[in-house]
């Protein structure tokens, strides 16, 4: 599958780099208001399915031996690894959903969002140098899945997407790569 990036994901990407510096501490009111944003038009849950449940996806599989093969490959890694620094910030800013302004509002959720952020910081140099250290690759995948599944604990136990469904893993289980 080739990754397209998505309108939305560049239309936020522009406002939230605008003021990503100032948002990394700032609480979730003064994250909005520096990127001129007060609140995603989609929920914070589709966000994460749409944006980091797909990014997670190329990391994992760069740590798991699924190396890109090309130039154009490795332009999906690091767009990939933009996009997980980038949710970070994003999902500080409550959207539509039910539970948004609660999250958003919530000091372990900006921790979490904080991390995630830093999970992406960390992949940036390996993606930028195409590095086909799959140890490090993977070690950066482990700290996505245990940020993930302790954010999951806290804050959505039952549902973890909430309905909003990841596409088909079907490739990954037949061991096709996510390169093809």
């Amino acid at each position: 599958m080739k990754r397209i990036p998505s309108l939305f994901t560049a239309s936020v990407a522009a406002l939230v780099l605008a003021g990503c510096n100032q948002a990394a501490e700032a609480p979730a009111e003064e994250a909005a208001a520096s990127t001129g944003l007060q609140s995603l038009p989609i929920s914070i849950n589709a966000s994460m399915v749409g944006i980091t449940d797909q990014s997670a996806d190329f990391i994992w599989a760069v740590g798991n031996g699924d190396l890109p093969r090309d130039d154009h490959d490795w332009d999906q890694v690091r767009g990939a690894v933009y996009d997980m620094i980038l949710t970070g910030q994003i999902i500080k800013i409550p959207g539509t959903g039910e539970f948004d302004a609660q999250w958003a509002a919530n000091s372990d959720w900006q921790g979490y969002a904080d991390e995630l952020t830093q999970i992406g910081q960390d992949a940036l140099p390996l993606a930028e140098a195409k590095s086909e250290d799959v140890a490090a690759w993977r070690a950066i995948g482990d700290r996505l899945v245990e940020n993930c599944l302790a954010c999951h604990e806290l804050f959505k136990p039952e549902v973890p997407s909430q309905g909003i469904l990841h596409e088909d893993t079907e490739r990954e289980s037949r061991g096709i790569s996510i390169f093809d």
